[in-house]
């Protein structure tokens, strides 16, 4: 009786501690493989900075992105964003500038700064370039500057299919003054997208 009584405890003791490692990869493998590739849409607030400030106004944006798994926390991804600033008035005079929209596309990479397989938070941040194109309302014609842009991101998977994020993107733009006549924008403009999204992955 006494040596079953000894195994008993230590069976139980065991069978404790291998629950949670397995419930934790059972989890951790279902996360993992859904990463693969994924899909997104994201809205929120788009921010002028610079010179872009002293003529437009925040307003609403928008973007859609997909990425691909390329290691466990290496990813590459393509995004467009739409950002639609508001146009602010001329200091001096009874007018406004006009309302200018953004268009924004481009591809990068994104690392994860957490192992995501471990718990359900994600802390991830990207570098990418490609361009802008500015169209002011009620303009005839539009411009294309290249553009940089980065990004830090906090997300949280409820299911292994599915993140939830608030993203901060900056937008450096590589303008010419000379297209700006008459405004404050020299030869580089800045924006800030603040956004939260929805990311779905499939396997």
């Amino acid at each position: 009786m006494s040596r079953y009584g000894s195994i008993l405890p230590a069976l139980v003791g065991a069978l404790a501690l291998a629950l949670p490692s397995a419930a934790r990869a059972q989890v951790g493998t279902a996360i993992d493989v859904a990463r693969n590739l994924s899909v997104e849409g994201r809205a929120g607030i788009g921010i002028p900075a610079g010179d872009l400030a002293d003529m437009e106004d925040p307003g609403f944006s928008a973007g859609l992105g997909v990425s691909y798994k390329l290691t466990d926390r290496l990813r590459v991804r393509a995004d467009g964003d739409l950002e639609t600033l508001l146009g602010k008035a001329i200091p001096n005079t009874l007018s406004a500038y006009p309302d200018l929209k953004l268009w924004h596309y481009g591809a990068g990479l994104e690392a994860d700064l957490l192992r995501p397989i471990l718990i359900p938070w994600r802390i991830s941040a990207g570098v990418g370039a490609g361009a802008t194109t500015f169209k002011f309302d009620q303009a005839t014609s539009s411009n294309t500057y290249f553009t940089t842009s980065g990004f830090v991101r906090l997300g949280y998977h409820p299911l292994p299919l599915m993140d939830v994020f608030l993203q901060a993107r900056a937008y450096l733009m590589f303008t010419k003054s000379q297209d700006f006549t008459g405004t404050p924008v020299g030869s580089k403009a800045w924006s800030f997208p603040l956004q939260g999204g929805v990311a779905l992955h499939l396997p």
